[in-house]
């Protein structure tokens, strides 16, 4: 189960605007889908781990003016997991005064888009 959460390609996958992984030497490039490529003016990010525990992990993604900054933490019981992340998106310089808003609109559902394409990887996991 945890693996699936060890791979950046699945993380990235779990953002919903990652069109595209390439895994190279421990980190990933995410390829971004054609609209918030448009959106953000970075075609791609560079992902890696900051930290990378057994049950918690934060990473970072940047490219152009974009940051992708995340992180989960997973509790497993008997009879339950948990699992809580946080997720920030930036835009640096002009851009980031103009999309900040709208981003900050998004975000709410881009974290519950995340978590529920996590626990059903982690359910094809088990």
């Amino acid at each position: 189960m945890r693996e699936f959460l060890r791979n950046l390609g699945n993380l990235g996958r779990c953002l919903g605007i990652v069109e595209e992984v390439v895994e190279e030497d421990g980190e990933a490039r995410w390829i971004l889908k054609s609209q918030q490529a448009r959106i953000t003016k970075s075609r791609e990010v560079k992902a890696r781990f900051t930290e990378l525990g057994e049950s918690h992990a934060s990473w970072e993604a940047k490219g152009g003016a974009l940051s992708i900054i995340g992180e989960y933490k997973l509790k497993q019981t008997d009879a339950s997991t948990w699992l809580g992340a946080k997720l920030t998106f930036e835009l640096s310089g002009p851009l980031g005064a103009i999309m900040g808003p709208m981003i900050s609109m998004t975000i709410d559902s881009r974290l519950k888009g995340f978590l529920q394409c996590v626990k059903e990887g982690l359910s094809r996991s088990n």
